[in-house]
């Protein structure tokens, strides 16, 4: 399986991401040959932890926010 680009792990489902970590972690034990593998794969599952970490301590928006946000505010007048 290729390593994939930050944004592109961006754009998948946290489950997907955390199939993809499964698969990694799995590919780092069987990592023989290739003296570089170790290396990206390793990348690769920080990559996909920090972005799981980002999405679970992502402040949410209060509902008073989002209204808060949807309406325009007024000019005063004079």
């Amino acid at each position: 399986m290729a390593i994939a680009k930050i944004n592109d792990l961006r754009a998948l489902a946290p489950d997907e991401l955390s199939k993809r970590l499964e698969t990694y972690e799995r590919e780092m034990l069987e990592a023989g040959d290739n003296p570089k593998k170790p290396r990206n794969l390793r990348k690769a599952i920080a990559r996909i932890k920090t972005i799981l970490n980002e999405e679970k301590n992502a402040p949410k928006k209060s509902e008073a926010h989002k209204k808060q946000e949807a309406k325009p505010e007024k000019k005063k007048v004079k």
